[in-house]
């Protein structure tokens, strides 16, 4: 395809996402006004919050202030909502995997998506105070919202600090990575030698720790059978809920992870928890 066709998908699903955004916040304050929509939401910003903070939040897709990209406002808790609304949502978050699939072709085929969604966004956002000022915040807009399509009896939360992501990698690439680095200094020079003494056809695990995440663990009740699951929950959890049900019982956690972790490490791990090569995170399988 190309770049004026990339463009014209990249801002014909920016603008979607938009009034999508807009459509979900509209109907969520109607029904609140309507229904006093039950919620319980838990912030590190705010003793008390409302539904129009929470809406503000989650369609929330600037950088208002200097900060970091990689981080987002994250609520939790759990907000109950007329069942018709439930399809708007999974509407939703297909509409933010579009758009960020969308910025992923652009980004491969054309370049920065920014370049052009700036332009677009001082458009459509010029009712802002800052008008032009604002900054996509990219990672805001690819947040999806956890929707449940029944309503649980019991949802527990907690922190889960023992994350990690593992990536095989090859001794040649494990090379062409240290080669990359300032090969003068003498930590970089033993990691080659350590990595020459191995075959090459070993695989490496390469691991990054992610940061602690709060857990929902959800339980629903059908007759006398209990159904569980499990899912991680940056965002309130949406589920339906009419007049007649009763609000799920839930606890509530402390809003910062604990500081050690609380999980055991298993003596049969195949990976060994030494790092091979310290610089690249690089373990051996044993």
């Amino acid at each position: 395809m190309s770049k004026r066709c990339e463009t014209e998908t990249l801002v014909r699903d920016f603008d979607h996402l938009n009034q999508c955004l807009k459509q979900f916040r509209t109907l969520l304050l109607q029904y609140n006004d309507k229904h006093k929509t039950q919620h319980w939401i838990l912030s590190n910003h705010q003793s008390t919050v409302s539904l129009l903070d929470v809406a503000d939040t989650l369609t929330n897709i600037w950088h208002l202030h200097k900060g970091d990209g990689r981080k987002t406002d994250n609520l939790y808790g759990l907000i109950g909502v007329p069942l018709e609304l439930i399809p708007v949502i999974h509407q939703l978050n297909q509409t933010k995997t579009n758009f960020q699939n969308s910025v992923k072709i652009f980004r491969d085929q054309v370049g920065d998506p920014l370049s052009v969604l700036k332009k677009r966004s001082e458009q459509l956002n010029i009712e802002l105070k800052n008008q032009g000022l604002a900054r996509l915040h990219l990672k805001q807009c690819y947040r999806l919202f956890p929707v449940l399509d029944s309503t649980p009896a019991k949802i527990a939360f907690s922190w889960y600090t023992s994350g990690r992501s593992i990536k095989k990698v090859s001794v040649a690439t494990a090379e062409k990575k240290l080669l990359k680095m300032d090969t003068s200094q003498l930590h970089i020079q033993l990691q080659l030698e350590a990595l020459a003494k191995i075959p090459q056809t070993e695989s490496l695990a390469q691991l990054q720790p992610q940061v602690p995440l709060m857990r929902a663990n959800i339980l629903w009740k059908d007759n006398e059978q209990l159904l569980r699951k499990a899912r991680n929950a940056p965002l309130p959890i949406f589920f339906p809920l009419d007049d007649k049900e009763n609000f799920p019982e839930y606890n509530v956690p402390s809003l910062t992870p604990p500081e050690t972790r609380k999980r055991q490490q298993r003596s049969d791990l195949i990976i060994d928890p030494e790092p091979y090569l310290p610089s690249l995170r690089i373990h051996r399988y044993r």
